[in-house]
């Protein structure tokens, strides 16, 4: 690394958490002035401040990582095609190309340089992801990135201040709502307005003329942070192997292969191995790939730390050019999550060796599932509406699964009210799944069920997107499988693959999200704990008999305390 200016760590840490500061502000003014529940409410954005050379100085806490960390390399691309000097006051940059961005094309940047005087001082960036970008609807067929909507090269969607009609137009006449899709890119502006402006009177306060001394040294202190956790652990080389559903054209199941290596205070990540793209909507672009590995790493050895292009200096992303983590343009894209996320599994099995205390169990909550809906309202209005709900995390060492909370993508699940406001949907219930987290001394985190009833008169569009069908979240150290996920149309036999379909009037459609795999030994866990996942309904007693051991009294009340004894001393064989 090199020398980082100084400055002393109180003043350094009231600077940066100044700056923190102003992008949690800007989220805010994103999600105040978005016209969609996906950034409004479900907070599917990246939010980051910028200095003159486009570095990163700050994210915002709410930023998705997948979009946080392909930031960077957008701004790169940005300033390449735009450099800083031939910009001026009132330009605005867009892009959302998945090979330049976060991988598909709903995610789309903005970038707005911040002037002070004459100068350019620094950039406010948002990545949004927008609810329509036109295409098929993020269809789970798709063979070419050319079916998922517009793709827009680096641009300017601002030019002194006055809009580039011709794109606004083109635009517009390619989405399903545009108002929507018009106004959310308006609030993406807004916030990089607003941070223009509160960055200006930081710099004012503090009398710091420029804002890359205080860049180079957060990112020096970050990256000696990433370095020191890395050094703890042993060095060496750790491999993973993890089976997906999905299968290439000959039938065989797709395959994510990681080869780890730790070296002192460097980590190198080789995905050789891993299968080759494939003619679905399904493969992810490196940058990606490399966004979802070094957050894998920093969820496991260093969680606590703001992230800056610091955090991903000690770690090093391979993957095959072909293969379904770094596909060949213009191979299709759009579910990208759907392979990504594993990466994240694969690192934490494969550190596991290492650290077992650091990581969690696979879980339910990857691939994403998010089921896009669209039609015309009884009175003629088309809507696109996108519901994005989750099953159970994995347990950690010494903590059960969390239930029906994202992991990792860090977006928020869509409130079933505004659901029900904004599209011609009811939903007839939504409830945990009792025995749906695999058991385990801690226990994986429940999945859900929602059911979902088109009301209008017309067929909706429905994509269905989802996983685990058919290969469930492992346990770990032990620990129990999680239970399978299921998606069922009215009343046709459960769904076991993504694919679009049209929802009758009066038609529901159920879903049945995956639960988390459990952590050590079934028989081990606390009694106290399997009466009270009883008494809630998260465990049935006759599941607590024959997954933990626990005999309860008649009325499921109490622990048989000598007949949990007795079972607890012969435990069930291993599954392997």
């Amino acid at each position: 690394m090199s020398a980082a200016p100084q400055f002393d760590p109180v003043t350094l840490q009231v600077l940066w958490s100044r700056a923190i500061s102003i992008t949690d502000e800007m989220a805010t003014t994103l999600m105040q002035t978005a016209f969609s529940t996906v950034v409004r409410d479900n907070h599917d954005f990246a939010v980051g401040l910028y200095d003159a050379e486009g570095d990163l100085l700050a994210q915002a806490n709410q930023s998705t990582p997948g979009q946080l960390y392909c930031m960077q390399r957008v701004m790169r691309d940005l300033l390449e095609a735009h450099p800083a000097e031939t910009l001026a006051p009132g330009d605005v940059l867009i892009a959302n190309d998945p090979w330049l961005g976060s991988g598909h094309t709903p995610d789309v940047f903005i970038a707005t340089p911040t002037f002070r005087g004459d100068e350019i001082v620094g950039f406010g960036v948002t990545c949004a992801h927008h609810t329509d970008i036109g295409g098929r609807l993020a269809a789970p067929d798709a063979r070419e990135v050319y079916e998922e909507g517009l793709i827009l090269p680096i641009c300017k969607l601002y030019e002194r201040g006055e809009p580039n009609a011709l794109l606004f137009q083109l635009i517009e006449r390619n989405v399903r709502i545009p108002e929507r899709i018009i106004g959310d890119l308006r609030a993406q502006m807004a916030a990089n307005h607003f941070g223009g402006e509160r960055l200006v009177a930081f710099l004012d306060d503090t009398g710091l003329e420029r804002l890359s001394d205080l860049t180079q040294a957060v990112v020096a202190q970050t990256e000696q942070t990433m370095r020191n956790a890395i050094a703890d652990l042993p060095d060496g080389t750790y491999t993973h192997a993890v089976e997906l559903e999905e299968e290439d054209a000959e039938g065989a199941r797709l395959e994510i292969r990681l080869t780890l290596t730790v070296k002192g205070d460097e980590i190198d990540i080789d995905y050789a191995g891993t299968s080759a793209q494939v003619a679905l909507p399904i493969n992810s672009v490196l940058n990606m790939t490399t966004a979802y590995s070094v957050f894998a790493i920093k969820c496991a050895l260093n969680p606590h730390t703001p992230n800056n292009k610091g955090t991903s200096a000690p770690v090093r992303v391979t993957a095959p050019e072909g293969c379904l983590l770094n596909p060949v343009f213009p191979v299709a894209v759009m579910h990208r999550t759907a392979i990504v996320f594993y990466c994240v599994q694969a690192i934490f099995e494969a550190l596991a060796a290492a650290r077992p205390d650091r990581v969690m169990a696979p879980c339910g909550t990857y691939p994403l599932w998010v089921e896009r809906f669209a039609g015309k309202a009884d009175d003629g209005t088309p809507y696109v509406g996108a519901f994005n709900a989750q099953g159970g995390q994995g347990a950690r060492a010494e903590k059960d699964g969390v239930s029906t909370t994202v992991f990792p993508a860090n977006v928020a699940s869509t409130s079933i009210e505004l659901l029900e406001a904004e599209a011609p949907l009811l939903c007839d219930h939504k409830r945990l799944i009792p025995d749906s987290g695999g058991a385990g001394r801690q226990r994986g985190g429940l999945g859900q069920e929602v059911v979902l009833r088109n009301l209008a008169r017309e067929d909706a569009l429905l994509s269905l997107s989802g996983g685990r069908f058919h290969i469930a979240a492992p346990g770990m150290a032990g620990g129990g499988a999680g239970a399978l996920g299921r998606i069922r149309i009215g009343d046709a036999p459960p769904e076991g693959r993504r694919r679009q379909v049209l929802l009758a009037t009066e038609t529901a459609a159920s879903f049945a999200y995956p639960g988390g795999g459990g952590h050590g030994p079934a028989f081990e866990r606390d009694p106290a704990k399997v009466l009270a996942d009883v008494r809630l309904g998260y465990v049935t007693a006759e599941r607590a008999r024959t997954d933990y051991g626990v005999v309860l009294t008649d009325d499921a009340t109490a622990i048989d305390a000598d007949a949990t004894a007795r079972l607890r001393a012969a435990p069930p064989l291993s599954p392997d």
